[in-house]
Formats: C-alpha cells, structure tokens, sequence
C-alpha cells in the first residue's frame, strides 16, 4: 500500500477482463455470407484475451481461429435492437431452439465491426447464447472494451503486446495445442515472399533457444519477453543504443539512476522545465524498477538497454500529455467557446447525388462522439403525412423519420454525455411539421430543450450555457417564427405553403459559373421550371452572387431564371440567404428582396428551437450591436473564407459570443471535405465534415476530438476567447501576451513490422494561424536505409545540432497542430498521427501511426526527437537570458556593485578629468560640475542598491519555496510502518481462515463423491444432470461460501479501516508539511525586511559622508540629508511594500499547491476504496466460479459416462442445443454481490 499514491491519477487505464470472460464460452455464430450459404450456425468458443485486445472466437467444427480487434468494434447489440439475419428465425423454429416467452432476440448478440464508418461496408457479425444473461454481459462487456480511450491511444509497447497476443491466439494450431513457425513467419512477412526477410526471422528465432519441435513453438515458452527480444533483433535498435550509449551506458552497460535522472531532465528541458531535480530521482527510480522487472539478474545493477527501449516505447513516454486523453478541459464555459464535432447530411453513405440513405449512419456517426448531426426532413413522397429523411431533388431513397429520431434517442449518449444539437434542413408543410415536433417530444421526452434555463434566458447580452448546463439534453436547430417578421416571403399562398428551397449562390447560368452551395442538383422537370417561373416573375429585379469556387474574389450578380438551373435545398444556406450581396461584408445590409426562404416554421416546431436559432448573416457589426448569442448562422466554405480574407477579427469576435456552422460546398458531389482548420482559426465551432469519407480533413477532425476523452468538444484556446481581444489571425506579427514557439524534429527512424511495402517517404506537416509563415511549411523526409523492418530517416550523431525540419516561429502554438504522413514511394498510405503543439511532449519519443479512422497500427512507429523553446527574436536575446537565468544575473550585478563602491575617485582626478574635456571652464566651474555630478550619485547608487535587494531576495526561489510534494516528501516511516502492520493482519485472517477453507473443501468433494456411488450405479449413464441435486452437498457448498464470505468480510473491513487511517496521516502530513513551508516564508520575510533597514541605513551613511566630503555649505548639507532620508525612506518602504506582494504570491501559490495535493490524495483515497471494495467482490465470485468449474466438470463426466461424477446443483443445459454436441458448458456468473 506504500505505492498508491505513485500510480496514474487520471481515470484512464487499461483494459481490465474478467477472469470469466478469459475462458471459452459457448455460442453460435451466424455465417455473414447469408446468401452465399445455408443459414446454418457454427459451433464457437468465445473468449477475451488477458490484456483486452481481442475477442477470439473459436471455431470448433473447422479448427479455426479468428481474433476480432476490440478497437474496431464499433458496437454492440442484443435485445430489442438486434435484427436477425436471413434464414435465422426460421432455423430457431425448426430445431425448437429456445422458449416461448423468451424472445430469441434476447440472447442474440450483434457485433459492428470494421475501419469504416459506413454502414453498409461495415462486418456484421451475429452470435447466439444460451442464456440472456450471458448475452447481455458480452454485450456490455465489449461495447465497453471497445470504447476504452487507452485502447484507441496505444503506445507502441502496448502494440507490440497486442501483435504478441494476436500471434498466442490467432496462429495457434489447435489439434496440436503449438504455434507453426510457418505461421509466424508469414504473419511477420504480411504474406509477402521476401527470402531475405524469411532468412532474417528464422535466424533470429533460433537465437531465443526456444525449444521448437516439429517446426512448432509451444506458446507457453514464447512469452513476451521472447518475443520482444524478437523484435529487438529484427529491428535492430541501433538508434537507440546510440542514445543508451551516449546517456552512458556504453561504460557499465547499464544506466545508474543518476544516468536515468539526468535523461529525464532533458527530456523536458526544452520547456524550460522547473520541475526539481529531487522530483526526476523519484521518477528516474521508478522508471528503472517498472522496466526492470523481466530482467531477474540484473536488475540491481540498473536499467539495461531492453529495458531503457522499453521505457522509450512505454506509455510513461508517449508523445502525449496522457492526461489530455481524459476529461481534462472546463466544460462549464458557454457553448460558442468550444470546437464541437459536427456531421454534414448525416444519413448518406456515399455520394451526395447517387448514395444511399441509411438510419446505421446516424449509430455509427454518433459513436464517434459527433455532437451535430443533420436531419433533411421532406414530405413523404407517397403522399402520407409521415416526414422523411432523404436528398432533395436528388434519386436518393429516404428514410422514415421516426426511425432516425428513435435511433438517435438511443444513441444520442451512449459514448458521451455532452448536449447533442440536431441541424434540421426542414421541407415539410405545416401538418407534416406538426408531426414532427410531436415526435421530438415524444421519443425524446424529458432529454428535450423544450425552454430555455432559467439560468441562460434567450436574451440579448447573455451567453450561452456551457455543456456541463445541457448534459443529456437534445437541442433543436430548426427555423423560428420571428416576433416582428414583416417579410412577403414567409407568408402562405393559398395552399401554396412550402417555396422552393432555392438559394442565390447554388444557381448557376450558362456561363459556367461555379457554385458554392451545399449541394446542387439539377432538375430538368417541366413543374420545377414552371416554379422557378413563378418565383422569377413575382420578384423580377432580384439578383444573386455565384460563389466561384477557384477564384473566391470574382463573384457575378447573375439572375435567377436560367432555363436550366441547379436547385439548391440547403436551409443552412437559407439561413444566411441575406448573405447574397457584395456588400454583406460591410455595414450595408441587403435588402429584403435578396431574400428567398425555405417552408415557413410552424409554432409547433418553434417552440422547440431554443439557444440555436439560425438567422440570415447579415454583418458582423449588426450582430455585435444585436448581441444575441442564441442566433446563428451557417456559412459554406467558401463564403466562410472568403468573410475570412476580408474580415478575420470580426469573424473571431463573432464566434466568440455566437456559433457558426461551415457546410461544405455544393461541387462535392463525391462527398469530399474541406480543411476544417482553416476554419477553426478563426473560432468556428461547427465545421460540418462528410464521415462516409475518411480522406485528410476527416483524419484531422478526428485527431482533434480524439482529446478531452473524445467527447465531442474541444475547448477554444484563450485567445480565441478573450472578448476584448484585438487577435488577428491574419497578422504576420507575434500574437499579443503570448510565447511563440521554435520547434525543431529529427525523424530519426521508422518501425514497420508486418509492412509489406518499405516506407520510403515521411511527410510531416504544421498547420498554424493565417499570418504564421511557418503553416506552408512541409516536410518530405526520405529514407536513407531499409532493413526490411526499419528505415532509417537520419544517421546523424545524438549530440548532432542539425535537424532535418526546422519550424523557427510557430507564433500560437495553441491553434497549431503537427501532422506525420507516412507513405510509400508510389504514394501508398501507410499511417498518418495528428498531434495539436498543445499536448506534444519533447524529446525521445516514439509517434504511434494511426489509420484513416485514427485507431493505432499495430506495428507502425516513427523514432523522433522534438525540441520545443520559446521563440525569441535576435535583439531581444540578452534580455531573456537575464528573465531565464535571474540569479546569475544578480551575481552578476552584486560582483559590479561590489566593484564600483571600492573605486575609491579623488576630486581632483575628476577636476582634471572635466578641465580635460572641456578647455574653456574655469576652475570654479570645474568645482560647480563636479558638485552638480556628486548630488546625482546618491540617486543612482539608490536605484541600484534597489534592484539589488529585490533581485537578490530568496522569495524569488519559487522551485525551494513552492515545491510541491510528492510522495517520497509524504511517507513518513511512521505512515509506512503502520501500513505494513496492516498487511501483517490481512495476512494473518488469511492464515486463519486457511485450514477451515481447505477442511470443506475436501468434505465437499467427498460428498459429491458419495453422492456418486449412491445414485448412479457402475456403468449406468442418467439420462439428467437434476438427479444427482442432494441435500449435503448444497449444505457443504453453502458452509464452504459462507466461510470464504466471512473470510474476504474480514479483510475488506480490516483493509478499509486501513485505507482511512493511511490517507489520514498522509493528509495530516501534508499539513504539517505546507505549514512548516508557511512559516519559512514567513521567517524569510522577516529576515529580508530587516536587511532591508540595514541596507537603507548603510546607503543614508555613505550619502551622508558622501554629502558631508563634496558639500562645504551647511545649510546645504542639511538639505541634502533631509531628502537623503527622505529618499531612502521612500526607496525602504516601496522595497518592503515589493516584498511583502512576492511573499504573498509565493503564500498563494503554496495554498494552491495545499488544495491540489490534498484533492488528488481524496481523489485516489475513493478510487482505491471502490478498488478495495471490488477486489474482494471479484475474489468471492472467482470462488463461486471454482465451485462452478468443478460442477461443469461433474457434469461433462455425467453426459459422457465418465467415471469422475461430481455434482452440479445449479446448471442444466439447453436439451436443443445438446444435439449438436456435448461440450463443458461455461456458466454464467452472477450478478448479486456477497
């Protein structure tokens, strides 16, 4: 228990299995080839590996195995969700599988699976269980496996664990229980008959000495260890033997804890680190006993180069600030001050004009942690009053509303608790909206914004709420009936109710102009035309921009009745349809004529929109003046950049109170997207991205939430906040009151085990502000050598000062991002990682490749050493050196005083020294200059002397002072002492209750094996397990329980008690600690206010000699003492003053440090209860297991006529699925607690 406080103190963790879910479970598999094949089950084993990487299913008829990556499971179903494949219920009913009142569906599982996000690409893989329960529990289990943020955030030790795991499971040879080298050198290879690099792992294999007969390793023998030895051999590390060397390991072989401590420090010296060096001693000891512990006779000696390889691919040195993968930002901000993931036409799966509609793309989009989804909502083109999703004007078929809407309501917060906002693009007529808001009520019941907060009324002057104030909730984002709306366009016709969606900047003329609309389709009907007739006469002067898309500068008021024309049904256009004039940018706001609408909102769905109201764009100084931070306005990408060129700051501000949405433009037709950064610059929080398409930008959007525990909503850095901010994102110049940063990288090496193809290319990429001139900057970095499992990019020395790329002035490193592409040399993907300059870490570490979806590649890394310093321009060099090395200076400065007072000057020196300079003056006014010169000294020695005090203060060691604590400062001896007196007692329970345990243990198995020789005579077989049910065994197995129960009781009240004790004297220690650091500062405030006085009084003592020498009149010299005394009195109490504000600084910053320790140590006080709690409920339920194992195993003996005949009181076996064959069945575990 002396360890607690030393471990992780975020939430997020590895993969913890049940110990049951590690052992084969029997299941049905439904063959995913339905049509190709008889709708026939396959007999499976199921089981998750130790490390929760896989689910390995077992194919018992044919031998097979196949491991499922966990992390590309998408989701998980059973129940009522679960739609059962072709042939599947009717093959239930032929072999009478299941009972009446269970639905089958209930022990179904579905698994989505797959490196897409499209529905209808994804694997669909069915099982089926023998009971609910276990259904259930598999459902959960992986859905929540899956989604673990540390799985989908490997390091690459962790990868090279999972390929290890994959090669145990998935290349086991199951008649013979070994693994075929064949296999493994094949899965090596990926296939590819490379004789060079089969020669390579055959010789390599033979130096592990594994025992390998028949061409087979026993997977037992072929341990982790061995396999990273493995590794380390194909790679051949050489790179990083360098680095062991030249940290020096080259002299001992083994790197000392004063090597490791120095390491450590340098790894963030680049930040200008202040941590103390005490700090990385406890860190560096560590760090040498965790990667040690495989190395048994070594390990005293210190940190071998395996183990220093070891802790450079470990997740203690990711590339990222772990912590920034957990929740780790402020949520109670209002909702314009955050990047929210957002979809575009959410339901297609491909091409915006020939893909298909599909309700699964709502699921999947929302298990990304996507917060905007949009819903295009039309009237059902079978003429019922039933609303429909689908493309307007285009082939697509549609989708029932009301499908989506229950769809979304059980997805909307399964990976995410954080407000969902649901763009609605609505079509419909006033009856069909009707309905429409009925069923937002309805389904979504109390998850619905049906009124604004109390708190955050829809106001001018308040802002928004944050997300913490929505969580669960649903908001609308749907046109709203205005108050005081005057415009002709919005009133009915008769029955003409609904006016064709047709917006100024999607229609294009003859000329071949381009549009800039979300999506435009041509119609060529005589209806649509006649329509557009219509509309062309009522309103024959209205004219309209064409958004070129090549050249943003050129727009063409054109007119819109072309005889072929493209309709446009974008309400987001609609929205700022005002956005059609030239002069939209200025303060001329276009006339009403420019406006053409959508269907008008009912009341009905009015009533629902609150906090997002879409509005038409009309300037950025109209919506400063209207301030109303619950409108909003959607833009496409064009006109978004093109309001960007012209007015970036007024865009800034207007995100700073307000949200926009950007749309992609209408020409992308094949769904691509648009670069949401160039958005996010500026502050846009919406950028609606197309997830059918894992191109670039799509990888860029998903690299950025993959943060703050993907849930859909990044903070906006500060900049990008500050109301009163003049940040310019356009400036070429440094951003106000913040650092920039110089980064430089050396892409050292490539790891690419299992790559077919040799990676010949690293492109790494900055994306920054407009005005920084490093954002054009990109790297093509090729390889120089390739082993067949490495490249490598740079073979310069470690102490070598060239880097490969250089990024000299990265000017807000809070909105700049680096990219690392990694292709081969005829332009094949190989692996890409987004990392934000926020959450980069430099130094030495290993950037884990991630595919399209951003989920880690197995076995693809890049070695890179990044430094990171603060960007100083050249004349301000001398400065920072005295800001960064302030003590020096004022060692400096001292020895300069020191030098200065003992220049002792005679008055004729200086006579003669002026008379010199200036021939014409007398000799009185020689004197006169002289004096005039001694009066102005005092006041200059004075400044000095000043500085000197304050500069020379100890309160400035803010490292000694404000250190925070840790916990080699915490444990006491005493506190350490205790805590092994109770483990003392633990151990004695134990003890106790040892000999009783094993005393029933054996009188329950000879029950079970009297119980045998009574009821089933020699060599005849029951016909059913319920005969061998007896009152003693149940009798001996609830005596056995009840004495593990009172057993593990014991324990956890002991150690719970414990636990209360331990963090009490650790709080108290902390007290005493923190008061102990209050009182040293106190008594150094003490102590630099009287060496104040005394410095003041020794200054006024040579003034006044100093005055008394120069000074022969006495009226004079009484002058001059008095504004002496005055001056220094004034200089002596501005000092105290400066020295009393330090003093109170580094109090403050003490309290704080108290607070945060105190916190973390009651955070992880609870986590370890629960720990506790659960420790012991996982212990008594591995007995109920055991006892459950022999019951099993009594009853396989009892269907196979066996002679071993132990007792199964609980389990009794589906007669059905007993005529396919007799395996031990795997029981179900209990939900109760003991």
């Amino acid at each position: 228990m002396a360890t607690r406080v030393s471990k992780r103190l975020f939430s997020l963790e590895l993969n913890e299995v049940p110990a049951h879910l590690q052992t084969p479970t029997f299941a049905l598999k439904w063959s995913e080839e339905i049509k190709k094949s008889p709708a026939v089950p396959i007999i499976v084993n199921l089981s998750i590996d130790s490390k929760g990487f896989y689910l390995i299913c077992v194919n018992r008829v044919k031998k097979e195995v196949e491991c499922f990556d966990l992390a590309l499971i998408h989701d998980t179903r059973t129940g009522s969700q679960v739609s059962l494949p072709q042939g599947g219920a009717e093959y239930f009913d032929q072999n009478h599988i299941g009972v009446l009142d269970v639905p089958v569906t209930s022990k179904w599982l579905t698994i989505y699976y797959g490196n897409t996000f499209v529905a209808s690409e994804l694997r669909i893989v069915h099982f089926y269980f023998e009971s609910t329960s276990l259904a259930r529990e598999w459902t959960e289990k992986l859905f929540q496996l899956g989604h673990n943020q540390i799985l989908r955030n490997l390091s690459s030790l962790d990868c090279l664990e999972k390929i290890h795991s994959k090669i145990i499971h998935g290349l086991l040879d199951l008649d013979k229980r070994k693994i075929p080298v064949r296999s493994l050198v094949q899965f090596l290879c990926k296939n590819n008959r490379d004789s060079s690099k089969v020669r390579e792992i055959h010789q390599r294999l033979e130096s592990l000495k594994l025992n390998i007969i028949d061409s087979t390793i026993d997977p037992n023998e072929f341990t982790f260890n061995k396999f990273f030895s493995l590794y380390m051999n194909l790679i051949q590390c050489h790179e990083t033997e360098k680095l062991f060397n030249a940290i020096g390991g080259i002299d001992y072989q083994y790197l000392n804890l004063e090597n490791m401590k120095v390491f450590l420090k340098k790894q963030n010296e680049t930040l200008n680190d202040t941590t103390a060096m005490d700090l990385y001693e406890i860190k560096a000891n560590d760090v040498i006993k965790k990667y040690s512990e495989h190395d048994e006779y070594d390990r005293e000696k210190g940190m071998s180069n395996e183990s220093f390889l070891r802790y450079l691919l470990s997740f203690d040195n990711l590339i990222i600030d772990p912590k920034k993968l957990d929740l780790c930002m402020n949520m109670d901000k209002p909702l314009a001050h955050y990047f929210i993931s957002s979809s575009h036409n959410t339901y297609l799966t491909g091409y915006q004009w020939t893909g298909r509609s599909s309700i699964e793309m709502y699921r999947q989009v929302l298990l990304t942690g996507c917060r905007c989804i949009e819903l295009d909502v039309l009237d059902s083109e079978k003429k019922s009053d039933e609303p429909e999703i689908k493309h307007k004007n285009t082939p697509v078929k549609p989708v029932l509303f009301i499908e989506v809407i229950v769809a979304i309501k059980e997805y909307a917060f399964k990976v995410t608790p954080y407000p969902l906002v649901l763009s609605i693009e609505n079509h419909c007529s006033a009856k069909t909206q009707t309905k429409m808001a009925q069923y937002f009520v309805d389904v979504f019941g109390k998850s619905l914004i049906t009124e604004p907060l109390k708190t955050h009324p829809c106001s001018e002057k308040y802002p928004l709420p944050s997300p913490n104030d929505l969580k669960y909730k649903i908001l609308i984002k749907n046109k709203k009936i205005s108050t005081n709306s005057t415009s002709s366009v919005n009133n009915n016709n008769n029955n003409n109710h609904q006016i064709i969606n047709q917006k100024p900047d999607a229609i294009s003329a003859a000329t071949g102009s381009d549009t800039s609309s979300d999506i435009s389709t041509f119609s060529s009907t005589s209806t649509d035309i006649s329509r557009t007739k219509r509309l062309d006469e009522s309103k024959t002067q209205k004219q309209v921009i064409v958004g070129n898309i090549f050249s943003l500068e050129n727009q063409q008021l054109l007119n819109a009745s072309p005889r072929h024309c493209f309709l446009n049904h974008n309400p987001d256009e609609l929205e700022e349809c005002t956005d059609v004039n030239e002069n939209s940018s200025s303060e001329n706001p276009p006339s009403d004529g420019d406006t053409i609408c959508e269907s008008k909102a009912t009341k009905a769905m009015s009533d629902l929109v609150h906090y997002l109201v879409p509005v038409p764009f009309k300037t950025f100084a109209k919506a400063e003046q209207l301030s109303k931070s619950f409108e909003m306005s959607s833009f496409s990408e064009d006109r978004a950049l093109s309001l960007i060129r012209e007015q970036a700051k007024e865009f800034v501000a207007y995100n700073q109170r307000q949200i926009s949405r950007i749309y992609p433009r209408g020409t992308r037709l094949e769904s691509s997207n648009y670069n949401p950064y160039m958005y996010w610059l500026v502050g846009c929080q919406m950028c609606a991205l197309n997830y059918q398409t894992l191109d670039v930008p799509m990888q860029i959007n998903l690299g950025l939430f993959s943060f703050n525990k993907a849930c859909g909503y990044i903070e906006k850095p500060p900049t990008l906040c500050q109301l009163k901010n003049s940040f310019d994102p356009k400036a070429r110049t440094n951003v106000e009151n913040v650092a920039g940063y110089q980064i430089d990288i050396k892409v050292i090496s490539g790891q690419f085990l299992c790559q077919d193809r040799e990676p010949t290319f690293v492109d790494v990429q900055l994306y920054g502000i407009y005005g920084d001139m490093n954002k054009r900057h990109e790297f093509l970095v090729r390889s120089k050598r390739w082993n067949g499992f490495q490249a490598i990019y740079d073979d310069t020395s470690i102490d070598s000062n060239k880097y490969s790329i250089k990024f000299p002035n990265v000017s807000l490193p809070d909105m700049a991002a680096l990219r690392f592409a990694v292709s081969s040399e005829d332009g094949t993907f190989i692996g890409q990682s987004f990392i934000p300059i926020a959450h980069i870490r430099s130094g030495y570490r290993y950037v884990v490749l991630r595919n399209q979806m951003n989920i880690p590649i197995n076995a693809s890394s890049l070695f890179v050493f990044i430094r990171i310093n603060i960007h100083i321009k050249s004349e301000d060099q001398e400065i920072a050196k005295k800001l960064v090395q302030p003590l020096m200076n004022q060692a400096i400065e001292r020895n300069k005083l020191e030098q200065d007072s003992n220049k002792q000057t005679s008055c004729e020196d200086i006579v003669s020294k002026l008379s010199v300079r200036n021939h014409n003056t007398t000799s009185m006014e020689s004197e006169l200059m002289f004096r005039e010169q001694t009066v102005k000294i005092p006041t200059y020695e004075t400044k000095m002397y000043e500085k000197h005090l304050v500069a020379a203060s100890r309160l400035h060691d803010r490292k000694t002072l404000c250190k925070v604590l840790s916990l080699h400062d915490i444990l006491t001896k005493e506190i350490i002492k205790e805590d092994r007196n109770m483990e003392s007692k633990l151990r004695r329970v134990s003890v106790d209750f040892h000999k009783k345990i094993e005393k029933q243990e054996a009188r329950f198995q000879q029950c079970l094996n009297l119980q045998r020789d009574q009821t089933c005579p020699q060599g005849q077989r029951p016909r059913t397990a319920s005969v061998i049910q007896t009152k003693d065994v149940k009798e001996s197995e609830e005596t056995l329980l009840e004495l593990y129960s009172t057993k593990f009781h014991l324990q956890e009240e002991l150690e719970c008690k414990n636990f209360n004790e331990y963090y009490k004297a650790v709080d108290d220690k902390i007290k005493a600690d923190y008061n102990k650091q209050m009182r040293q500062i106190d008594n150094i405030l003490q102590e630099e206010k009287n060496r104040v006085n005394e410095e003041v009084k020794l200054q006024m003592k040579k003034e006044t000699i100093e005055i008394e020498k120069t000074e022969k009149n006495r009226d004079k010299v009484s002058k001059l003492k008095e504004e002496s005394f005055q001056s220094n009195s004034k200089a002596s109490a501005c000092l105290i003053q400066a020295l009393e504000v330090m003093h109170e600084e580094v109090k403050d910053i003490l309290t704080r440090n108290l607070k945060t320790n105190l916190n973390e140590i009651e955070d992880h006080k609870s986590r370890e209860l629960q720990k506790c709690l659960g420790k012991y409920y996982n212990r008594f339920e591995r007995v109920q297991y055991k006892l459950q194992q022999w019951m099993n195993a009594a009853e396989a003996a009892l269907l196979t006529g066996s002679s071993l005949f132990p007792h199964n009181s609980r389990m009794k076996i589906s007669t059905s699925l007993c005529t396919f064959s007799y395996p031990p069945q795997e029981v179900t575990k209990t939900n109760s607690e003991p």
